[in-house]
């Protein structure tokens, strides 16, 4: 029997993966089926479990894989820029637009069923963890260089600042993905760099 190749398998993958995001985001994680990624994907069962698990199996590898993508993106985003403020924009730039585009793997409604299977099941709360635990510390090594370069206050703490920043994008997504009011990424964006370089309090003058 000839051997598959690996880029064909890794093919493979992604194609029930696509498919798993499509059925996921129609009909919610608990009530897409096997069955239903199976018939989105045009494969059989059996070719479907040659290469996942269980459903479970397949959501886990739909976090990790579009937590790496963004990520990936994030990471070459912010070696372009020439100074660490300008990185941190580009970074911002790039997660924007990703959320702005609507990618299924990163809509507010597929968002709401994983940080609820989350809550619940050992697998993917690790998996999320370890996500959240990566871009935490992408971030904070960008502010900690900016510390060094005397970019960025030295009273900053880096990783309390990293965790508020990721704070404020998963808790607008949560927010949209419940209401389904757009959120206007962009805007938001910003006002929060405005309001971390100019600060928003109006300091009172003395007559």
């Amino acid at each position: 029997m000839p051997r598959v190749s690996t880029a064909y398998e890794q093919a493979q993958r992604e194609k029930i993966l696509r498919a798993a995001v499509a059925c996921f985001g129609r009909r919610g994680y608990h009530q897409t089926t096997i069955q239903d990624v199976c018939d989105e994907a045009a494969l059989s069962k059996g070719g479907l479990y040659t290469y996942f698990r269980s459903k479970e199996d397949i959501l886990a590898a739909v976090v990790d894989g579009s937590v790496r993508m963004m990520l990936t993106d994030a990471q070459a985003a912010a070696a372009s820029g020439t100074s660490v403020l300008e990185r941190l924009d580009r970074v911002a730039e790039v997660t924007v637009a990703r959320l702005g585009a609507r990618d299924a793997a990163a809509s507010p409604q597929l968002m709401l069923e994983i940080w609820a299977e989350a809550s619940k099941n050992p697998e993917i709360r690790s998996v999320c963890a370890r996500a959240y635990d990566e871009w935490r510390m992408f971030l904070a090594s960008l502010l900690r260089e900016g510390i060094a370069t005397g970019e960025i206050k030295p009273w900053i703490d880096p990783d309390s600042l990293a965790a508020i920043l990721q704070g404020v994008f998963d808790g607008l997504t949560l927010q949209e993905g419940i209401t389904e009011a757009r959120v206007r990424w962009s805007q938001v964006t910003s006002m929060l760099r405005r309001g971390l370089v100019e600060g928003i309090v109006v300091r009172e003058t003395r007559a």
